[in-house]
């Protein structure tokens, strides 16, 4: 739409609050995610802490009923007098030898069989349905061990850690009860205390909770665990002193854990679970990446609106930036034609619009009423100038002359005014469009006089590409600045005034350069003719010479005309000309709207 930017990412003013809403909304986004994200991961956690109250409750429960059958079997122990008579004998013994010899003094007691205490706990209770693994004796005598290995019954005397013996060889590392043993017949008496165990693995060895968990005893030893490595490992101490129940905790470095703790108050062991943020997120992945999606794809779609108004909005900018394109370039009907779409009607866009055409239309009218009118003011006070003469007369008084000096056999003179003759006939008569290679022509035509004029102490030398010969441009715009070469940098005096002119193509145009080998001019005159050049003033009086050169170049050719003046690094004055190609194409059409009609 407009040749300067067809998207609004050309505008800065666009572009920046494009960036800006792109932040915001990404920002607002976040915000939202991350507070649904906090409010679904407080979610997951609670249920996990819930999951894992479940799981130790029930673990809880099939632990009192073991803790029950236990309870069950030394109650019954009290039926069988000649069982409590065993038991008591175990207890006293320090070793194999000294509850064989107490067994054999039970059975001269008695005409009946006595009782075996190990071989009934394993029969009753020593088996998989009752999850018990062992079974230790404390007494005055010591402690002793009871497990069933390999379809025998092992019995070892003399414990001194029977918590760590058992749990060393996988037959039991919690204390699910404790029951004392006391005399039948003195109540009062205690003869021991049968500890009963069964093994951690046994109990939590199914699935659990989907995260990293531990077993420990009351003195903080590890009995079990699935992934509790590291600094997880390092917590579980500290944890069992804290009061919380669950609760976060953060590392110096790695992402935050969730745990939850449950102690037994009837086996004192303690039920750890922990787990991150990382496997939280993993684990509800898809809950997840459905909702990044979500809101990703209402990002985009508010973004997408917001495109779509923004760069509704930058096509108008783009048919106000052409509007004001057209009206630097002077432009103006072109600007008057373009047209603005239907959906932006009725909005502050449209009444900048609408003020820049028809600011456009004055400033159209103004030029025409003022500029036009001066420049053909200006163009008649040279053409009046041009008439003072009678061309007729004066045609006829220079072949009258040629004719004599012809006659006379002067045939320098001769040539001179028929050169002379020419040049005023090209200047008079041609059109005010003329080709590079005419006006190069007529320059050398002009110059061939001053070589007539000043003979050895003068030369000139002239070069024109042919491939640029055609390029059209101004008529008699050369001869003005051959004629500041002969005002300010020839010397009568000096035996060698040069002057080179020289046209080549360039990029997208020619470049014309007139050079001489004067004295050239001083930095500060150097200044002031540039300025004078660029910038002085209009009037009739000040149109001979580069400001008037620069005036016509400049509107015939446009805004790519160049026209520099300078020293030459050899020494000399040099003016160098860029005449763009294209652009004074339609400039013949404007320099015959602003001439006035030359008949003579």
């Amino acid at each position: 739409m407009s040749k300067y930017r067809s998207v609004f990412f050309g505008y800065r003013i666009y572009r920046i609050k494009f960036i800006k809403i792109v932040c915001f909304v990404f920002l607002i986004s976040a915000i939202v995610f991350s507070g649904v994200l906090v409010f679904l991961m407080n979610t997951w956690m609670s249920d996990l802490r819930q999951q894992s109250q479940d799981v130790f409750a029930e673990r809880e429960r099939r632990l009192d009923n073991i803790r029950l059958r236990a309870f069950d079997y030394t109650n019954g122990m009290y039926e069988d007098a000649k069982l409590i008579e065993d038991t008591a004998a175990l207890f006293d013994a320090r070793s194999e030898e000294e509850y064989t010899e107490l067994r054999r003094v039970n059975s001269l007691k008695s005409n009946t069989q006595i009782g075996y205490l190990p071989a009934n706990i394993m029969k009753k209770l020593l088996d998989r349905q009752n999850q018990i693994t062992g079974v230790t004796l404390d007494s005055d005598s010591g402690t002793k061990a009871l497990w069933w290995e390999y379809g025998n019954i092992r019995l070892k005397y003399e414990l001194e850690e029977p918590e760590a013996f058992l749990a060393k060889y996988g037959y039991g590392d919690i204390m699910v009860a404790a029951c004392p043993i006391r005399n039948p017949e003195h109540m009062e008496q205690t003869l021991g205390r049968l500890n009963f165990w069964v093994n951690s693995q046994d109990i939590y060895g199914e699935k659990t909770v989907p995260a990293q968990w531990a077993i420990t005893n009351k003195e903080g030893t590890v009995l079990l665990d699935k992934g509790m490595t590291g600094t997880y490992a390092q917590w579980l101490h500290k944890l069992r002193q804290e009061e919380r129940q669950s609760g976060w905790l953060f590392a110096k470095s790695g992402m935050p854990v969730f745990f939850v703790k449950q102690i037994s108050e009837e086996n004192g062991y303690c039920f750890f679970v922990m787990k991150d943020i990382g496997s939280t997120l993993y684990d509800n992945r898809y809950t997840v990446s459905v909702m990044v999606a979500a809101f990703v794809l209402v990002a985009l779609g508010v973004l997408a609106c917001y495109y779509a108004g923004i760069q509704s909005d930058a096509a108008f900018m783009a048919l106000i930036m052409d509007m004001l394109s057209s009206m630097e370039h002077g432009d103006f009907n072109r600007m008057q034609e373009l047209t603005l779409p239907v959906r932006h009607r009725q909005n502050e866009y449209l009444i900048i619009a609408e003020t820049l055409k028809d600011v456009g239309m004055k400033l159209k009218g103004y030029i025409e009423t003022e500029y036009i009118l001066k420049l053909k003011e200006q163009e008649s006070q040279m053409r009046a100038l041009q008439h003072q003469i009678n061309p007729h007369f004066l045609y006829n008084s220079l072949e009258m002359l040629q004719s004599k000096a012809l006659i006379n056999g002067d045939r320098e003179m001769a040539d001179a005014i028929f050169m002379l003759g020419s040049l005023y006939r090209g200047r008079v008569r041609k059109a005010d469009s003329i080709t590079l290679k005419e006006e190069f022509a007529s320059l050398e035509m002009y110059l061939k006089i001053m070589l007539l004029r000043f003979g050895d102490s003068f030369v000139y030398q002239m070069e024109l590409e042919d491939e640029i010969g055609e390029i059209p441009t101004v008529n008699f715009w050369m001869q003005p600045l051959a004629e500041n070469f002969f005002a300010h940098g020839f010397h009568q005096e000096s035996d060698y005034n040069l002057l080179i002119v020289s046209g080549c193509a360039k990029e997208n145009g020619a470049e014309i350069l007139i050079s001489d080998n004067g004295s050239g001019a001083e930095p500060s005159r150097l200044k002031d003719i540039r300025r004078n050049m660029m910038e002085g003033n209009d009037e009739a009086e000040g149109d001979i010479g580069l400001r008037n050169v620069y005036m016509r170049l400049n509107y015939f050719y446009g805004s790519r005309f160049r026209m520099d003046v300078d020293n030459n690094a050899e020494g000399g004055f040099r003016i160098s000309i860029f005449l763009p190609e294209g652009d004074g194409a339609s400039a013949p059409e404007r320099m015959r709207d602003v001439h006035t009609d030359d008949s003579g």
